[in-house]
């Protein structure tokens, strides 16, 4: 992986969001610690019995049977809410409003310290495109203002690594993939993404990580995204 800028300089930069801007896994326990405890609140017939462990294994299994929920977590989590229904003999009317739970929370996020003062810097000099597996929003956790758009698996039905959410990145902005930097934290969903898609790729290894794969590589690796704006600037 180089540490040189790039010898042709970007005119778009598309970025990860979970665990690039800031860490994930608190966000979503605590989401479903809030969502879990409207349930046993309006619902308790499902939380008398399923622990919140108990219902995130079932979603899980609901997503290796339904294969193509991976590429809408949301709409995973609403089909789950369903079965849950049906199962305990609830209507379905309490479904958007007990999502509406989760999602708020879900978008609580905590930016990384990097992320405001680095993106307030690139947003002048770049387009920048939110790219995600997941489901937060930029215009929900207080990024709007620095991206031109998001795009998530859900509108491409398709996750990264899959290059469809690369292209429909550049399509919008219309620029080619040599014009394109990626940049993101997942090996395999960002930097294997991006080069399926043809596009350069930066690795945000802010855990000092051993990179694990042989057979691709990143274009560049940062520590955080100080180390992104020293790279471009």
């Amino acid at each position: 992986m180089s540490g040189h800028s790039p010898k042709n300089q970007p005119a778009l930069l598309t970025l990860d969001l979970d665990d690039t801007l800031w860490p994930c896994m608190p966000v979503i326990a605590a989401a479903e610690r809030t969502s879990y405890d409207w349930l046993e609140k309006n619902l308790p017939r499902i939380t008398l019995r399923y622990s919140m462990e108990d219902l995130r294994n079932r979603r899980k299994q609901l997503m290796l049977n339904q294969p193509a929920l991976k590429n809408d977590l949301s709409e995973a989590r609403r089909v789950h809410f369903r079965e849950l229904a049906d199962e305990f003999g609830y209507g379905h009317e309490w479904i958007e409003e007990g999502f509406r739970v989760f999602y708020t929370a879900r978008q609580q996020v905590t930016f990384y310290d990097d992320v405001l003062p680095v993106l307030s810097q690139l947003a002048s000099r770049y387009k920048l495109i939110a790219l995600t597996n997941g489901n937060a929003h930029i215009h929900l956790t207080g990024l709007s203002g620095f991206f031109v758009a998001q795009f998530s698996a859900a509108d491409v039905q398709a996750a990264k690594p899959h290059p469809a959410m690369f292209h429909r990145a550049m399509q919008f902005a219309g620029v080619s993939p040599e014009q394109t930097l990626h940049v993101g934290d997942h090996a395999i969903h960002d930097i294997e993404g991006a080069r399926t898609a043809g596009v350069r790729s930066v690795w945000v290894n802010r855990n000092n990580d051993i990179w694990q794969h042989d057979d691709f590589v990143a274009d560049y690796e940062v520590k955080n995204l100080y180390g992104l704006l020293e790279l471009l600037l």
